[in-house]
């Protein structure tokens, strides 16, 4: 692969500051709380659901 030219010989660091590291505002902190209900809480309650629908959608497209 000629083509390609190296930029650097470390690799990047991936990027570890995210919403909820430092919490500032009383804003950032209901965000927080919102983000964390929904990938800790909604999240796994409704993804059984998806998956059954997407089961549902598969075996009907192979039966057709």
């Amino acid at each position: 692969m000629k083509h390609i030219c190296r930029l650097s010989n470390i690799p990047t660091c991936a990027q570890t500051e995210g919403l909820c590291t430092s919490i500032a505002t009383d804003l950032q902190a209901r965000y927080c709380f919102v983000l964390a209900f929904f990938s800790d809480v909604f999240v796994p309650l409704i993804q059984p659901f998806i998956l059954v629908k997407a089961s549902d959608g598969i075996s009907e497209d192979v039966e057709s």
